[in-house]
């Protein structure tokens, strides 16, 4: 065991250099494929001399499975951490990266099958690190009760599918986290629910509330459904499981963005959006009105799109 920062004891963990308001412990949560599997904690330097438990907000970072690291979403992780959450940046298995590395050719024969594969991988890994959190609720001074999951395109579609798997009692959820658990809330950045064989999405139990950020032009990760190889595999975004939601009374805050595409996946790291969700996700967490909330945004021009994000850090470099 080992003493961190705040009196925090925890094995396997070791203190990072953060700010005087903020402080951050690195600590591997698994061991999969031979490699660690670490989630870094922030809290407020503050917060760790109170016994308040805090809601927790874990976070998976984009890349298509291939790319991408926990610590990308740095600002978001430390904004939500000033806003009282013990919040968590994760690693999990980037099996397209592993798959390519092993010498295995990605095209049109085996697409369902590799990206299945690791959307499932990513899923068992958010429920390891769940199962982390919830072992050492203790020294984490955390809500149980309060765990939300989040993530930004490949990690916003390991969330959602990780709690529509969770609602139907699926093996990787059952063997890894307490009877009767659930998510508090789910806030997708441009994700969706993927799965192998799967042509439409039937809830055994109600979902836990979402937040979702979409662009109805997304080019990667579709806002309807798509099923791709002949039923091998399905793709289920707001405009199918929204009103899913909606039919069920489950509470839901969908923001869609006309002709936006899937550069609303780094939705996360633009401040103004960030303060906007985090009121929108305490409406969720602390009322006890069911909600039904469509913010629709529509552009007298181009939407928001990667294009345009990209030129403007051009123009930034240069200046």
């Amino acid at each position: 065991m080992m003493l961190l920062a705040g009196g925090l004891f925890i094995a396997s963990c070791s203190s990072q250099t953060g700010s005087k308001e903020i402080e951050v412990t690195t600590c591997s949560y698994a061991e999969k494929d031979g490699k660690q599997l670490s989630m870094d904690i922030y809290r407020l330097s503050s917060n760790s001399q109170s016994d308040v438990k805090r809601p927790v907000f874990i976070f998976s970072f984009g890349g298509g499975w291939e790319v991408g690291s926990r610590t990308d979403n740095k600002n978001l992780l430390e904004d939500f951490a000033r806003k009282g959450y013990i919040s968590i940046g994760i690693d999990y298995r980037l099996m397209i990266r592993q798959l390519k590395a092993q010498g295995v050719a990605i095209d049109s024969t085996n697409f369902a099958s590799t990206y299945s594969q690791a959307i499932m991988a990513g899923v068992e890994d958010l429920y390891d690190a769940t199962r982390y959190v919830i072992d050492h609720a203790t020294e984490l001074k955390a809500d149980t009760s309060r765990i939300v999951i989040s993530g930004s395109s490949a990690g916003a579609t390991n969330s959602l599918t990780a709690e529509y798997l969770l609602c139907n009692q699926h093996p990787l959820a059952t063997d890894r986290l307490p009877k009767d658990f659930d998510y508090a809330a789910v806030v997708p950045f441009a994700g969706g629910v993927w799965l192998a064989n799967t042509d439409t999405l039937v809830w055994q139990r109600k979902p836990c509330p979402v937040l979702a950020y979409h662009g109805t032009a997304d080019q990667l990760v579709p806002y309807g459904k798509v099923v791709l190889t002949d039923g091998a595999f399905g793709g289920f975004g707001p405009d199918y499981y929204i009103p899913q939601l909606k039919n069920m009374k489950v509470s839901f805050l969908l923001h869609q963005y006309h002709r936006g595409d899937h550069v609303i996946a780094g939705w996360g790291n633009n401040e103004l959006a960030r303060a906007e969700m985090q009121r929108e996700l305490k409406r969720l967490l602390d009322t006890t009105q069911h909600v039904a909330v469509t913010i629709s945004e529509e552009y007298y021009g181009a939407g928001p799109n990667i294009n345009d994000f990209i030129e403007a850090l051009s123009q930034q470099k240069g200046e």
